[in-house]
């Protein structure tokens, strides 16, 4: 294994660490938070030394990057890249350890949204722009893991190939400048456009850019204690509810529509998915919680299937169990979203639908086609989509025993394994908003960081990881 090429994708993400760095400075400069600004400079000289010294290295051969060095630069880049991102928690004023610093970190990066801090509104407006910048480039780390690495066709850990003809036998890293400067350009014109619209409805601009931060990348840290001192109205209720889907759809969508490239065909898991919210809400609004109001039932929906879970629902009514199955199916293959993802379930749905089909008339021809369309729906998809399933639910039992050694009840247990595996923050609509991270166990902190690093990077690339490394061994 050549392990300068991983060296040198490594690098290029510490640099990114280095940029937001200097955002951060630039901040604490121009508004004298000159308290903690030590703590960004010092990420920054950290950050870049290592960026720049580890792109020397492997800058030779990077192109010649395999598969399996793939999935490991993946793998690292979830620990490591944390790692620089937890200096400026570690460092700063407010006495935080360093384990503490590194789950609010890779909990950012993996933009679940679990953290350590109790009261947000003691902590300065670096600090909380720190926060949600690291949601922001764990979101495009992500986005460049799956249409790279996890979506590539010869391992078909996500069958993205079925959902867009533009990943299909591609090598994404032999331009990884071109795609990454592509990828960035459409990330970060979504994001701009997103503050936009929180700008129109009134919303603070620090506040917006955070929350933008976080929408676009399906993240549940939010800069303030409560959402609803942020979103205060229906208008706003709804356009954070809107801006919540382009989280959940497919990343190259609008895209493809300014390009005049867009295929309905390549777009159906789309229609799929705004068409389950939209029934859902209607479903919820009229029949079960009328008094919730629609743009809240709306929001709950939206923030639960694309994975963020931030939310102001307050329903006397408990519907967390069905909210919490909707962060299971998570939204679109290619999204910043975790999740099982809809298109497996659909995969799963249809082959045993067919199975059943073909022992009631065996004369007849079936139909396994991926949403009828020309993507065919074959054997290794099938295996794999259930080997996943069968996957999440042993993890999801396995976190939830080791949580029940913490201060927790069995459902708060059952509940927080499911948020975990899906990155999704504990709120209201899951009624673990009262949650406190803070008091759990080093051990505990220990498997939530990795399950939340499982839950984006999904068990089965670490099983062919040590599959491959096992076969070059022997």
């Amino acid at each position: 294994m050549n392990y300068k090429n991983i060296l040198f994708y490594l690098g290029i993400y510490s640099i990114f660490v280095s940029i937001l760095s200097i955002v951060n400075i630039l901040y604490s400069n121009y508004f004298n938070f000159h308290l903690g600004i030590n703590a960004y400079l010092i990420t920054f000289a950290i950050s870049a030394a290592i960026g720049i010294f580890f792109c020397f290295i492997g800058y030779s051969d990077y192109r010649n990057i395999s598969l399996i060095e793939q999935l490991v630069f993946v793998f690292l880049g979830f620990l490591l890249i944390p790692l620089l991102l937890s200096i400026p928690y570690y460092l700063s004023i407010y006495n935080i350890t360093f384990l503490n610093a590194y789950f609010e970190s890779v909990s950012g990066f993996t933009t679940t949204g679990f953290s350590i801090i109790n009261n947000i509104k003691l902590y300065d407006e670096p600090f909380l722009l720190w926060r949600s910048s690291s949601q922001w480039l764990g979101g495009l780390f992500f986005l460049v893991a799956i249409i790279g690495t996890i979506g590539n066709k010869q391992i078909k850990i996500r069958p993205t190939y079925l959902v867009s003809e533009n990943l299909a036998g591609k090598n994404f890293y032999s331009n990884f400048s071109y795609n990454l400067i592509r990828i960035m350009i459409i990330y970060l014109s979504t994001t701009l456009f997103v503050v936009f619209l929180y700008s129109l409805t009134n919303i603070r601009l620090l506040d917006a850019f955070n929350l933008s931060l976080t929408t676009i990348s399906s993240g549940g840290f939010i800069s303030s204690n409560y959402l609803s001192d942020i979103i205060t109205n229906e208008l706003q209720v709804f356009i954070l509810a809107l801006t919540l889907l382009l989280p959940t759809i497919n990343f190259y969508l609008f895209f493809n529509v300014f390009t005049k490239k867009f295929k309905f065909n390549n777009h159906q898991e789309d229609l799929h998915l705004i068409s389950l919210i939209l029934f859902l809400t209607l479903f919820f609004y009229f029949l079960i919680i009328p008094r919730e109001g629609f743009f809240n039932v709306f929001l709950a929906m939206t923030s639960s299937i694309s994975n963020s879970g931030i939310s102001i629902y307050s329903s006397g009514l408990d519907i967390s169990f069905f909210l919490l199955l909707l962060t299971i199916v998570g939204g679109s293959l290619i999204s910043t979203s975790s999740g099982f993802k809809y298109v497996r379930l659909y995969i799963l749905l249809k082959i045993s639908y067919n199975e059943i089909y073909r022992i009631v008339k065996p004369t007849n021809i079936s139909n396994i086609n991926l949403f009828n369309t020309e993507s065919k729906i074959e054997d290794n998809d099938f295996k794999i989509s259930f080997l996943v399933f069968i996957l999440f639910i042993i993890s999801i039992f396995i976190l939830a025993s080791i949580l029940s050694f913490d201060t927790l009840s069995f459902e708060n247990c059952f509940k927080l394994s499911i948020l975990t595996l899906t990155n999704t923050v504990t709120s209201t609509s899951y009624g673990m908003d009262s949650i406190n991270f803070l008091d759990f166990s080093s051990f505990t902190k220990v498997c939530l960081i990795f399950f939340m690093i499982v839950g984006r990077i999904e068990i089965i690339s670490l099983f062919y990881i040590i599959k491959k490394i096992i076969i070059k061994v022997y």
